[in-house]
């Protein structure tokens, strides 16, 4: 009896802390959005409609749809610089579904106003009409080739992005993106040609001041200085498998970069001759334990990108910008769950960072599935870190709906921490069948980066 009460009591304070961690995360989620869509734009709107109270009473409504779209895709700019700070509060995956979820409120926004404000000049209709086209085409574009809203739950357009990937690559995508840039500047000089609204010193005053301040920290950040990225050199890069590389990149200088376990940088060879010189996101093998002085990633060989990484050279010069991620954060104020990694295929790589980093201090399940057994290339290390507190299965295929019950316990199904990784679609999948088994929503962790 004893026991029983025991681990009941274990059981609700495993609940009661999570509960306690999700309410956290959900209050910092709920007031990020609070600022993007109703604290960021306020001022704004209220010094516009003061000015404007007694001119254009009739439609205020439809002139604030305007600016809010406008505070909104700037806001988004500022989303577009990854702050580290954010990152640490909420996560990438959230930031990023802020970003488009933001993109479409603005595009909506822009539309009404489009719709029901007449406008009596050339150039005004002009820059209005052509922000409102290009912003609408790069909303249409995004959601197809730079989110996964339909190619990670659909397998039709799924197979329809990797076909036309041979044209609509990612460097493309990512400067058709930019083209967001084109539409503020438009909007931007839209307003200032607005007579009854250019009259208005102190909106105009503080409507320069949001423009300037955002688009110029992007333009900064972009083209002169970003404090988040560290350079490094290449130490080794070896291929541990037909489809896997392994890079090792170290720390020069006297830089360094506070990581944990788990977590992502964005990379990037600016000076490496036939490699992109955009920033590409990879997950961390190792973890702080083994070495706070280097850096090495586990990446497929898949894309334009990652193929080529075969033109890198010991001494070259890579940019890391990160450290992000909440995996480890999400470990440490769980204390008492019981730890499940799932990978999948080169998906393993922040669970062995994590695994190397808790398999003394926690009960840890590895699970790691693999095309085929050539592509096991660390299946000897997890086999030696197996123990009493850490248990490690590996298998040719995914996981099977039928086979859930038979790799985890009812104990962990009911209060176990799950962490996912590998292809977005194959995660959606498997999230799917375990919360058929009883995982809760909040007990599901991945990072996928495609919202």
């Amino acid at each position: 009896m004893r026991e029983n009460k025991s681990t009941a009591g274990l059981m609700a304070s495993v609940i009661k802390k999570g509960s306690a961690m999700l309410k956290n995360h959900l209050f910092a989620l709920s007031f990020v959005w609070l600022i993007a869509l109703v604290l960021f734009p306020l001022p704004l709107v209220l010094l516009l409609d003061f000015s404007m109270a007694q001119s254009a009473a009739d439609q205020l409504l439809f002139i604030d749809c305007g600016l809010v779209a406008y505070c909104w895709w700037i806001f988004d700019v500022y989303l577009s610089t990854r702050p580290l700070w954010l990152d640490r509060l909420i996560g990438l995956p959230s930031l990023y579904m802020i970003h488009g979820l933001l993109g479409v409120g603005a595009v909506i926004a822009a539309y009404l106003h489009r719709h029901y404000i007449l406008s009596m000049g050339r150039m005004i209709k002009f820059t209005g009409d052509a922000a409102w086209y290009i912003a609408f085409f790069i909303l249409l574009y995004s959601i197809f080739f730079m989110s996964g809203w339909l190619v990670d739950h659909m397998p039709f357009f799924s197979c329809l992005k990797y076909r036309l990937q041979f044209l609509f690559k990612h460097q493309l995508s990512v400067w058709l993106h930019r083209l967001n840039l084109a539409a503020i500047f438009l909007i931007w000089l839209h307003v200032h040609i607005i007579g009854r609204i250019n009259t208005h010193l102190s909106f105009m005053v503080l409507f320069d001041i949001y423009s300037f301040a955002i688009v110029g920290l992007y333009l900064w950040q972009k083209l002169v200085e970003n404090d988040k990225v560290l350079p490094t050199k290449v130490l080794k890069l070896i291929s541990v498998s037909p489809s896997a590389w392994q890079l090792t990149l170290g720390m020069t200088g006297n830089g360094s970069r506070n990581f944990k376990a788990g977590d992502f940088f964005f990379i990037s060879f600016p000076k490496v001759k036939g490699l992109s010189k955009e920033a590409h996101p990879f997950s961390l093998t190792n973890a702080p334990i083994d070495s706070d002085r280097q850096l090495v990633f586990t990446i497929r060989k898949l894309g334009d990108f990652t193929k080529k990484l075969s033109l890198l050279k010991v001494g070259d010069t890579a940019l890391v910008e990160g450290p992000f991620g909440l995996f480890s954060s999400i470990i440490d104020n769980k204390k008492e769950a019981d730890l499940i990694f799932i990978g999948m295929g080169t998906g393993i790589a922040p669970l062995l960072s994590l695994s190397r980093q808790y398999q003394n201090q926690r009960r840890i399940k590895v699970v790691w599935t693999v095309k085929n057994l050539n592509e096991a290339y660390y299946d000897q290390i997890f086999e030696k870190m197996k123990s009493d507190s850490f248990e490690y299965h590996m298998q040719a295929g995914r996981i099977k709906a039928k086979q859930i019950d038979e790799l985890f316990s009812e104990k962990e199904l009911r209060s176990g921490l799950f962490f996912v990784v590998g292809p977005a679609f194959a995660i959606i999948s498997l999230e799917n069948s375990l919360k058929k088994h009883s995982v809760s929503k909040d007990r599901l962790i991945d990072e996928r980066l495609t919202m």
